[in-house]
C-alpha cells in the first residue's frame, strides 16, 4: 500500500516536473550569447570549448556550459538545443 502510494506520488511529480518546465530557448532575437545561456539555466564561464568533457580547443573563451559541453559560439549552441531530444530540451 505504502509502496503504491510512494509510486503515485513518483508518477505524479515527474509529469508535474516535465509539463511545467520551462523548455530551452533556441532564438537569440535581441539577447546576447551570455543572456541566452543564463536564461536556458546555463553556467557562463571562462574556459577550453569542449565536447562531452573533451577538451575541442586550447583557447579560452567565455561561453556556455550545457552537460559536459563548454560552447564559445552561439550558433554551436542553438545547434547542440536543436538536436536535444524534445523531452530534454
Amino acid at each position: 500500500m505504502i509502496a503504491t502510494l510512494i509510486f503515485v506520488i513518483l508518477i505524479v511529480s515527474l509529469i508535474l516536473f516535465l509539463s511545467l518546465r520551462k523548455p530551452r530557448s533556441t532564438e537569440l532575437g535581441n539577447l546576447t550569447f551570455e543572456e541566452l545561456c543564463k536564461g536556458n539555466n546555463g553556467q557562463w564561464m571562462k574556459m577550453e570549448e569542449t565536447r562531452r568533457g573533451k577538451p575541442t580547443s586550447t583557447t579560452m573563451c567565455f561561453g556556455c556550459m550545457i552537460a559536459d559541453n563548454h560552447f564559445c559560439d552561439a550558433n554551436d549552441y542553438v545547434s547542440y538545443i536543436k538536436q536535444l531530444p524534445s523531452f530534454v530540451r
